[in-house]
């Protein structure tokens, strides 16, 4: 039968081969074709020996998509991605385009800011939105809108797409929306090349050397409430190990390597189990409060770095969204170096087996103290992902949304005993689950559902060129 081939849409991280998940790699190595824009492919070379490969350029997205679904007639497809396919990615065209969605796999990756900020040492404690600038697939207006809702919320911002030479004037007015913060320049995210800086959106705006030098390949992250600014080091004896959120192949090879050299390993006792057999170390949990057992780890892991061997501490997802590490960077501060190593985050987990519900700008939120945020957020086009969600609190969160927009409630998303449900916001609150440690997605604007998985458009139909 033509569609029994598998198809699966897979993101390869920002760049580096250690920045990679186990599943990415299986998913390319598996495939009889791989299907690409020329640029990532390159990235990926060591895993493309022996494979049918089609590449194709900028702005010829749909031509790629097509090409994918035609060869599915032949045999196994890989759709590769950038970072993560839900985050600017390919997913949503991808689950558009095939001819049966509920069949796609979307393997979700680290994505880039996230991996900038594991690189900084920035962590997000309670919210961020992320937001691209270009507007040749999104109206300005729609984005100026954006820029000031999270402007009003004071939101930390990872700013996509932020200047290229034919559009030189849109970050400089998101800089004038958005005031005086602090600001990270990201420049070849995971890549050898890498650029990270610290300066302010004042300087931004005032120095035309240090304007100059963003562009296409650099990512823009903007302080707010909630956001812990610490230190990290590219090589350190104690090491902030991001596993993701549950299932082994979501570990990186940067992790896996980290914890083979790791004489000793910290962590939940869930945590460890998932890669106790990734090291021969010795593997340590603690109890009580989760500041005591971040004090401990830490200083058991210090003790091992002043006598020049690894430790990791390991935390689920991605140690820079909603996770404990910050207190481990804080606790590290003036005393030894910490380095923080990426992993895919929870909502890109939850996103993938919802199918494309972020492929637009979206924000994510632990559990707002202000319900009304939400609908405020969700109206101005945004993708909404709320963690720590009780499910009697769904009547505090769905009112003013859109009672069409499609809704994920997921728990233990690639745990055992993983739960999801897909749904309109009206037919969810109908639904009055019950429980708690859930995690709510609303879906980006411009979002459906098909087939049971959620489609967001991207406007790839749009021919553009930067």
């Amino acid at each position: 039968m033509p569609w029994e081939n598998k198809f699966t849409i897979a993101g390869i991280g920002p760049g580096s081969a250690g920045l990679r998940t186990l599943a990415a790699e299986e998913a390319v190595k598996a495939a009889d074709f791989v299907v690409g824009y020329r640029p990532y492919l390159e990235l990926i070379r060591d895993l493309l020996p022996g494979k049918k490969v089609v590449s194709g350029s900028m702005g010829g997205e749909l031509d790629r998509v097509r090409a994918a679904v035609d060869l599915l007639q032949e045999g196994s497809v890989v759709l590769v991605s950038s970072g993560d396919p839900n985050v600017y990615g390919m997913a949503g065209l991808g689950l558009e385009l095939a001819p049966d969605p509920a069949r796609v796999e979307i393997v979700p990756g680290v994505t880039s800011f996230t991996a900038a900020a594991c690189s900084a040492g920035v962590a997000f404690r309670d919210s961020v939105a992320a937001i691209s600038l270009s507007d040749l697939l999104t109206p300005w207006q729609e984005i100026e809108g954006r820029l000031l809702m999270a402007a009003e919320l004071e939101m930390p911002l990872a700013l996509y797409n932020p200047r290229s030479k034919r559009r030189d004037w849109q970050l400089i007015r998101a800089l004038d929306i958005l005031g005086e913060r602090n600001a990270l320049v990201a420049r070849n995210v995971g890549r050898e090349n890498q650029e990270i800086l610290w300066t302010t959106s004042r300087k931004l705006v005032e120095d035309d050397s240090l304007l100059e030098r963003i562009d296409m390949t650099t990512l823009v992250i903007l302080s707010g409430k909630g956001v812990f600014q610490g230190e990290a080091s590219a090589d350190a004896g104690v090491n902030v190990v991001g596993i993701g959120p549950g299932d082994r192949g979501h570990v990186t090879r940067e992790a896996e390597s980290i914890l083979q050299r790791s004489a000793k390993i910290f962590g939940a006792e869930r945590y460890l189990h998932l890669v106790g057999d990734l090291s021969p170390g010795e593997k340590v949990t603690h109890t009580g409060s989760c500041r005591k057992r971040m004090a401990a780890r830490f200083q058991e892991a210090r003790s091992v770095a002043e006598k020049s061997k690894k430790a990791s501490i390991l935390t689920g997802g991605d140690p820079s969204v909603f996770s404990s590490g910050w207190r481990i960077m804080d606790q590290a501060r003036g005393s030894v170096g910490v380095h923080i190593s990426p992993g895919v985050s929870a909502f890109s987990s939850v996103a993938a087996k919802a199918g494309a519900p972020l492929v637009n700008d979206f924000a994510l939120l632990s559990m707002p103290r202000d319900p009304s945020a939400v609908s405020c957020l969700a109206e101005a086009g945004f993708g909404v992902v709320i963690y720590n969600v009780k499910g009697h609190e769904l009547s505090s969160l769905l009112p003013g949304i859109d009672p069409a927009r499609p809704c994920t409630l997921a728990r233990d998303v690639a745990r055992e005993g993983e739960e999801m449900m897909i749904l309109t916001a009206e037919d969810l609150q109908c639904a009055r689950p019950s429980g708690f440690r859930f995690t709510l997605l609303i879906a980006s604007a411009n979002s459906y559902i098909k087939d049971g998985r959620i489609i967001t458009r991207r406007g790839y139909e749009n021919k553009y060129s930067y």
